[in-house]
């Protein structure tokens, strides 16, 4: 009998320039190394394919081309139309695009992209930065048949999970604190689409209570009682602002006035309510995405790996063929055989240390080898090693990461 063949689905997010003073900078792969792996792939003859026919696989056993893989980005971001899309049509590759609707941007006209670069209209330095796509560039982009959209949720946030006061919003390095994007995007959901190019740590005031957090999907969520976050905020307010957390007990005094007013009108969602949400999240989303681009929703990626068994059963049931319930070590290897609705992925060339370090800087070849490792080739792992030990003293003797 024939061996099934294992079908490496990959994680990417943003493909961009070098953007340090992005909170999530770990996600980018640098263009030029993005422009590499494309290369290579097509030269190793790696074929990508799309989800339905990874689906249909897992599900019917229909046949794939020699050596198959899918292609997908994380989030929406801009760069994958500016940089990542004209890179993909150059080589003939295909890839998904999970886009979370709350992000969508409102522009009407689809904004340059690399191959204007390359053919003289424009100079890379005028290409567009941050951002998100709009509904223009991801119908432009579907209809070359080099991009298909699929859903990544409406909101892709944080929410407060119980009474617990983790931290307060101050300004950006004071103590280490990096201001919370979803802070903003809970409170002013109409900004989403333009967090990263402004300060969004301005939309709330200094002070205000971080609660105790996680992912959106996971949890019932908890709304705080606002009497507490008023006094807060009006405490640093009174006491010079964001000065206010020069001085060297100020969190003393902000724990003490939370100690001083135990919460009364706080409250957790209902398992009903909870439901509701998370319906309205699923499938909500691949109502908006179906409506506004004129093609079936039928793949769901869990933002940040984030979901449970409700989750589940709710995406079945709004009529999703697949989600993204797995990432690395899992063992499943996207055959036939296996659970068809489920999608096992690995990174994209990116090595992530457990101490938090991120290697973003490697060859083709290392990605090359990730690949073979997935699919049981063997050698491939010593391939790997000897790529993690050059990273490693390159780190240490240069600072490249």
């Amino acid at each position: 009998m024939k061996k099934p063949k294992a079908v490496p689905v990959l994680m990417y997010h943003s493909v961009a320039e070098e953007r340090p003073e992005w909170l999530w900078s770990h996600l980018i792969t640098p263009v030029d190394l993005f422009e590499k792996q494309m290369r290579l792939l097509k030269e190793k003859g790696w074929n990508t394919i799309t989800l339905s026919q990874l689906h249909s696989h897992m599900k019917n056993n229909t046949e794939l081309p020699d050596k198959p893989v899918v292609l997908t980005f994380d989030d929406g971001y801009l760069d994958n139309r500016v940089y990542a899309y004209p890179i993909l049509k150059k080589y003939g590759h295909h890839a998904v695009i999970w886009m979370s609707t709350d992000f969508i941007d409102p522009s009407v006209r689809p904004r340059p992209t690399l191959e204007d670069v390359w053919e003289g209209r424009l100079t890379a330095e005028e290409l567009p930065g941050n951002g998100f796509l709009s509904v223009a560039e991801m119908r432009e982009m579907e209809g070359s048949g080099t991009i298909e959209i699929q859903s990544h949720l409406k909101t892709h946030t944080w929410y407060f999970q119980g009474p617990e006061v983790v931290d307060y919003h101050r300004p950006a390095g004071t103590d280490g604190y990096e201001p919370h994007p979803w802070l903003s995007w809970n409170a002013y959901p109409e900004k989403k689409y333009d967090y990263m190019s402004r300060d969004f740590a301005e939309d709330i005031p200094p002070g205000t209570p971080v609660y105790r957090y996680e992912r959106s999907v996971n949890i019932r969520r908890y709304f705080p009682d606002e009497r507490v976050a008023l006094l807060l905020v009006r405490h640093v307010a009174d006491n010079g602002g964001n000065v206010f957390f020069s001085r060297k007990d100020w969190r003393e005094e902000l724990d003490s006035i939370v100690r001083e007013n135990p919460p009364s009108g706080d409250r957790v969602e209902t398992e009903e309510e909870y439901e509701e949400r998370i319906r309205e999240e699923i499938a909500g989303s691949r109502d908006i995405l179906s409506e506004k681009l004129g093609g079936d929703i039928r793949f769901l990626c869990w933002p940040g790996g984030g979901f449970n068994e409700t989750a589940l059963r709710i995406a079945s049931e709004s009529g999703y063929s697949a989600t993204t319930t797995d990432y690395g070590g899992s063992g499943m290897k996207n055959i036939y055989g296996e659970r068809p609705d489920r999608i096992n992925r690995i990174g994209c060339g990116v090595w992530s240390l457990r101490s938090g370090l991120v290697i973003s800087r490697t060859d083709p070849g290392f990605f090359i080898a990730m690949l073979e490792d997935f699919t049981g080739k063997k050698l491939s792992i010593w391939k790997l090693r000897c790529y993690k030990i050059k990273y490693l003293v390159r780190y240490y003797l240069t600072g490249v990461k």
